[in-house]
């Protein structure tokens, strides 16, 4: 009877949590989309320019109008927070709780009619929105129309306030970028150069798997329900399949303490690999669609850039590092330890973009060639990389997790037509790289390297909304894939969690190659 008392103290506890988080995070929403400043006033702001002629804000106070983003920032780590506690409590991997929270504030702020919702919820389109203006001079409404966006994010985007939104999202959308980078740089740091080169030929094998078979899948997938479709839409949907969104699967190995295992090592490298290898496929694709054939030195520019900055990362990157650290600790000896390894996973990342590698690729080698051992002598030994990067993880990692999950349309659900396309777009996409991890090699949970490889994730999404740009990827195919996109992303961290904890021997320690 006391059990039975305090399990459902607990849980009225939780919900009791959960009620007014949910009524703090809705009101602090609710605030931005009613008042949020204009882009304007944010840049007088930052170049110091002095609002005296516009008179005071309503209260007789002078406002910042970066503080929204702070209020914005807030809201969405309070929403982790929460997301994380329930799926602890529950036993689940946190980034579980993370996704899932997100998924629910942002259908209910839709439901309810918020338009800041509607306009994170469509992230994927107000992008390329945001860049059209930006490049071309053009006025939002002008852009909107040039892009085919519909409605009801097309009268949002066109009203009074739209410049305002746009400046939301961004916020959030760089918060985001840089949580996922500092994940992957966390990632790479519990790893070495000599590991991922002991399981190099798995993981090729496996990423090598894990793109022909989810292509061919998909192009099968794609003849059999969409016959009259022609043959530039079939290419690229099955190049969508190819996609691996390694953050996922990297953030639920690391939270279960199965980071350094054979397995994580296999997925990390067989997904740098995987990029790598869709990027081509995007190149060749896209050449495809606008130049009606395949544009030769595109493919060949970026396989050798990728292959050359791969190559220079594992062969000179760690003696790079070594020289670089005493000179860098002359300068500030008492934060070199926290202030080059950041700067060293942002310029990575911002060189891996340049060659058009995924950013978090660069984050990820930076981290592997950085040793603690190479602090030995010029730092203060008290702490090491991970725990002065780690509170920088823990609060933006998050945000990107439920961004994610503010994204995530339920509403896409509800169409049989849709309903149907994104299941059998699914199937493909999880028999196609769970089947991967077949070819993993002995003494490795092959499962385990299979279910890894499933999630698409932004990845996914980025590749669609390629597609749609180019007028391959019309309404319904596109929710079609995010549907498929939120399945393979949803049921990763869950499955994952079961593979590895499954049997006492599986995942635990690192098996020989």
């Amino acid at each position: 009877m006391s059990n039975l008392k305090d399990g459902t103290r607990r849980l009225l506890y939780i919900l009791a949590i959960a009620v007014v988080s949910y009524a703090l995070m809705m009101g602090a929403f609710l605030m931005m989309g009613r008042t949020p400043p204009s882009p304007g006033e944010l840049v007088t702001a930052v170049t110091h320019t002095s609002h005296a002629e516009e008179g005071h804000h309503e209260g007789g106070g002078h406002a910042d109008p970066f503080s929204f983003i702070l209020f914005e920032l807030a809201a969405v780590v309070g929403v982790a927070m929460l997301g994380r506690y329930l799926a602890e409590k529950f036993r689940q991997p946190s980034v579980l709780g993370e996704l899932l929270f997100g998924v629910a504030l942002g259908n209910l702020g839709v439901f309810l009619g918020l338009p800041v919702f509607t306009v994170i919820m469509n992230l994927g389109d107000v992008t390329p929105l945001a860049e059209t203006v930006w490049q071309t001079g053009l006025s939002v409404k002008d852009a909107a129309a040039s892009i085919g966006l519909g409605e009801p994010l097309l009268g949002i985007m066109t009203g009074a306030q739209a410049d305002s939104y746009i400046l939301v999202c961004y916020g959030l959308w760089i918060f985001s970028n840089l949580g996922v980078i500092l994940l992957l740089f966390m990632v790479g740091l519990e790893s070495k150069v000599e590991e991922m080169l002991a399981v190099g030929p798995r993981a090729l094998i496996v990423a090598l798997f894990g793109v022909v078979l989810p292509f061919g899948l998909g192009l099968a997938v794609t003849y059999t329900i969409l016959p009259n479709e022609p043959d530039p839409v079939h290419l690229f949907l099955a190049a969508i399949l190819c996609a691996t969104s390694v953050g996922i699967t990297a953030r639920v190995f690391k939270d279960l303490g199965k980071i350094k295992t054979n397995e994580a090592k296999i997925i990390l490298g067989a997904a740098v690999i995987d990029d790598v290898l869709g990027l081509v496929i995007l190149a060749v694709v896209s050449g495809i669609v606008v130049a009606g054939g395949v544009q030769f030195w595109e493919v060949l520019r970026i396989s050798l850039f990728s292959f050359v900055f791969l190559a220079l990362v594992i062969r000179f990157g760690e003696q790079f590092a070594k020289r670089l650290i005493p000179v860098v600790t002359r300068l500030d000896r008492r934060h070199s330890k926290l202030l080059f390894p950041l700067s060293l996973c942002f310029a990575m990342a911002w060189l891996a973009n340049q060659i058009e590698l995924a950013t978090i690729v660069g984050a990820f080698a930076a981290g592997l060639i950085l040793n603690e051992e190479h602090f030995e002598k010029c730092s203060d030994p008290t702490h090491t990389i991970e725990e002065l990067i780690a509170p920088l993880e823990a609060i933006f990692a998050p945000v990107f997790f439920v961004l994610m999950g503010m994204q995530v349309n339920l509403a896409s659900f509800m169409n049989t037509d849709t309903l149907l396309l994104a299941s059998a777009f699914t199937v493909a996409a999880i028999v196609g790289k769970f089947v991967s991890g077949l070819p993993a090699g002995k003494g490795i949970d092959k499962i385990s390297v299979g279910i890894g490889m499933v999630p698409r994730g932004e990845v996914g999404l980025i590749f669609a909304s390629i597609g749609k740009a180019l007028g391959v990827v019309n309404d319904v195919i596109f929710s079609a894939v995010v549907v498929m996109v939120i399945v393979t992303t949803l049921i990763t961290p869950l499955l994952l969690k079961w593979s590895l904890f499954r049997s006492p021997s599986s995942a635990q320690e690192p098996a020989t190659t």
